[in-house]
């Protein structure tokens, strides 16, 4: 089975807690959790960014076909976006 993950180990390292720090500014700072619009908006980015980084998974990278593995990644779950049968063909 193709392994769906686009981000790396040290990715999901940094897009965690950062993505926990903006979800306390949003929620705290910019009153998200009163209902502001702004600090709404804030913590649902941040949601967003925890669960890429739950998921190891970003769409956005792979619309781009980018992906943040080191080169042990690689060889553990493979390149993301090459078909291993056209390799094979080639």
């Amino acid at each position: 089975m193709k392994s769906h993950r686009n981000i790396g180990r040290t990715d999901r390292r940094i897009r965690f807690p950062f993505s926990f720090l903006i979800l306390v500014l949003g929620l705290w700072l910019f009153n998200g959790a009163s209902g502001d619009p702004l600090g709404l908006s804030i913590s649902i980015f941040s949601g967003i960014i925890m669960i890429t980084a739950l998921a190891a998974y970003c769409p956005v990278l792979h619309l781009l076909r980018l992906h943040s593995f080191s080169e042990e990644e690689l060889k553990i779950y493979g390149h993301p976006y090459h078909d291993k049968r056209q390799i094979l063909e080639a």
